[in-house]
């Protein structure tokens, strides 16, 4: 673990009203480093990777992110999230856009790209995703999983130095979700940090370098995906495989 992890999170805590939904987390996540975050529903996975882009806010503790502290100030908001790219269940793209104009716009709006570089940057992360052949299309064209690809395009279309995803497969009929993990296993090859909460613990144990099993708002454990898989340390991982791994 580098002195200065591009991700740091000491003592996080987070409340919907009395529900304590983040209990004193804590978390570094190294340059490059691919982390899966799994648990139960309603453990606090989301939460956790909503509060790192600063979509939802946290009451106390210190998040930094490529050396920026995230707090309520909007210039803070706007220098984290443009390090961050994120990826939800459902995809958010415009239907009456094109694909790759949904791809430029956030270069154009948030970078202040001219549209001819914006579209040109557009088309070579597309093309990375394996999806160019569709860029004239509207969303409605497209199946859930290349909608889905879009989304990873788009994400990287900001060139942020962090993407996190927020279980992108689950909203996809399983026929599609094999295309969007390949997707993702690329992009986790070439390097990227990323932070998944995922089901998909075949692509935990083949991308991973870290597994966080998280539970009632706290992290329980945090291991390499051998360990985790084989050797979970609490009851309640152990109890938690049990159910996801046949």
């Amino acid at each position: 673990m580098p002195d200065t992890p591009i991700v740091r999170i000491d003592g996080l805590n987070k409340w919907y009203g009395p529900f304590h939904a983040l209990k004193d987390v804590s978390l570094q996540v190294a340059a490059g480093e691919r982390l899966v975050i799994c648990g139960p529903s309603g453990s606090g996975k989301s939460t956790l990777i909503r509060c790192i882009n600063a979509l939802e806010p946290f009451l106390n503790g210190r998040l930094e992110v490529a050396g920026i502290r995230l707090d309520e100030r909007p210039a803070s908001i706007s220098r984290v999230r443009e390090h961050v790219g994120m990826v939800f269940q459902h995809f958010h793209l415009f239907p009456h856009m094109s694909v790759a104009d949904n791809c430029a716009l956030a270069p154009v709006h948030v970078l202040g790209l001219d549209r001819r570089t914006a579209r040109e940057r557009a088309m070579r992360q597309l093309a990375k995703l394996r999806i160019a052949d569709k860029a004239d299309r509207y969303p409605a064209q497209l199946s859930g999983g290349q909608q889905q690809r879009v989304a990873i395009a788009r994400a990287l279309c900001l060139e942020p130095k962090v993407m996190l995803f927020d279980e992108p497969t689950s909203a996809l009929d399983p026929e599609m979700v094999g295309e969007v993990l390949d997707s993702m296993v690329t992009l986790a090859e070439s390097g990227m940090t990323m932070l998944v909460v995922t089901h998909e613990m075949g692509f935990a144990r083949q991308v991973a370098d870290r597994v966080v099993f998280m539970d009632g708002g706290a992290i329980v454990e945090s291991a390499v995906p051998e360990h985790f898989f084989a050797h979970a340390r609490s009851e309640r991982a152990q109890q938690f495989l049990s159910k996801i791994i046949h």
